[in-house]
């Protein structure tokens, strides 16, 4: 294959990426069926009523009512919540993740509160695995495949049909074969 085609080929796949991240941002807001944060923070009350997703840091829980105060991030200015049935034991200062129900008043009858942990040890768990995983599949790769700079192109890696399994060849010159 001629390396201009090969050029326009990979020049074409990578605008259709382009092209399709530039869309994907474009039609964002139409992928969570939640409010965002910014709708809440001006114009609360039209969402009362409706399911939410939020992210909040608890300020305080009360125990005794199973309900805890929670300051929620939003770019047009952060503001304050109240949750419902709010079981979980959390110290101030900790972040936690609301499903429920959103009530007049700035507040949220919790479905489900999930505690969110600090990263701590797992991204250093996380880059590391998924390394040892590249560089196995780069290992598994090049053990099969050889690029050869001449042609702009990786070839497989011929193997003989001797019993050795290696290259086979004629005086000083390596012989290929279709095997």
């Amino acid at each position: 294959m001629h390396p201009l085609v090969r050029v326009v080929g990979v020049v074409a796949l990578l605008g259709a990426v382009v092209g399709l991240g530039v869309h994907y941002d474009a039609a964002e807001g139409g992928h969570d069926p939640y409010p965002e944060n910014e709708d809440l923070a001006t114009d609360y009350e039209s969402h009362v009523g409706e399911e939410a997703f939020v992210t909040g840091i608890v300020q305080h829980v009360d125990t005794s009512a199973d309900r805890a105060t929670i300051t929620v991030e939003s770019d047009r200015g952060d503001f304050e919540m109240t949750v419902e049935g709010f079981t979980e034991r959390v110290q101030p200062g900790g972040v936690v993740q609301i499903h429920g129900t959103l009530q007049t008043g700035h507040t949220i009858a919790a479905a489900n509160v999930e505690v969110v942990n600090p990263a701590g040890g797992s991204k250093l768990y996380k880059y590391a695995v998924s390394s040892v995983g590249a560089v196995l599949v780069l290992a598994l790769f090049f053990r099969r495949w050889r690029f050869d700079p001449e042609a702009l192109a990786f070839e497989t890696r011929a193997k003989a049909a001797s019993p050795e399994g290696g290259m086979r060849t004629d005086g000083d010159t390596e012989v290929k074969t279709d095997g």
